[in-house]
């Protein structure tokens, strides 16, 4: 066991050095402008099971330089599911201007926005971290109120309702950034059909760089929504899965 362990052990660091060497030199290919070779050097470090949002927005930034918005967006994307980041989304909206389809979000709720903001402070790991000190911190003054002339019955209801606040908030953000199926499309253009057929009509068109959110699938086929609340039948070969 402890040979197993050694040798897991060993892997895991040889591999988190080959990560920091690739890493290394792709950020010098990228600053020499080389983002073809910075592309492939990025991405081998995705090859070995690794991934963090910072690579992913350097990906976007190599996509973008080299003009592949639908690259570019995807990556953008992919980052900010790991970690919400003021720069990313400020080169994603810039991606977003290059591609065709405008496509406008349906006005939300004031409080549904407020919350929306709110559980973007933290990503999904950081919330469920909070949680559990919150209610570690609990339950270590109801101990210490048992034994002692502790009292903080009111400080424990406050605890208590920060607990129950974070755990909506953790939920809300695993539902979004994990359980939720988001896609961009990749084919420059599709048509979007009102049935998974060909022989179905046909609805709207989306282009390169879009994205959508999958409801359904059936075969090849998924059912997507945009922002704006439209919805259809698209191949699934048309899109990359976020």
């Amino acid at each position: 066991m402890k040979l197993k362990t050694l040798i897991i052990t060993l892997l895991v660091s040889i591999s988190s050095f080959a990560s920091d060497q690739l890493f290394e030199k792709a950020n010098k290919a990228y600053n020499n402008s080389d983002y073809t070779s910075a592309i492939t050097l990025y991405d081998s470090i995705l090859t070995i099971g690794l991934e963090s949002s910072e690579l992913y927005y350097n990906l976007g930034n190599c996509h973008y330089k080299a003009q592949n918005w639908a690259n570019a967006i995807w990556h953008y994307e992919k980052s900010l599911k790991l970690e919400r980041n003021d720069k990313t989304i400020q080169n994603l909206e810039l991606a977003n201007l290059k591609i065709i389809d405008r496509i406008e979000d349906i006005p939300q709720l004031f409080y549904k926005k407020w919350w929306s903001s709110f559980i973007s402070i933290f990503n999904t790991f950081s919330w469920q971290l909070i949680s559990i000190l919150i209610i570690w911190l609990a339950l270590t003054i109801k101990i210490l109120s048992q034994f002692t002339n502790y009292k903080k019955e009111h400080f424990l209801s406050i605890l208590y309702s920060l607990a129950l606040i974070s755990f909506f908030a953790t939920y809300c953000s695993y539902e979004r950034n994990i359980t939720k199926k988001e896609a961009i499309i990749f084919s420059s253009s599709v048509v979007v059909n009102s049935a998974p057929s060909n022989n179905s009509i046909d609805l709207f068109s989306l282009h390169s760089g879009s994205k959508v959110l999958i409801i359904d699938n059936i075969g090849d086929w998924i059912n997507i929504r945009i922002a704006n609340g439209n919805e259809g039948w698209i191949n699934h070969s048309e899109v990359k899965i976020l």
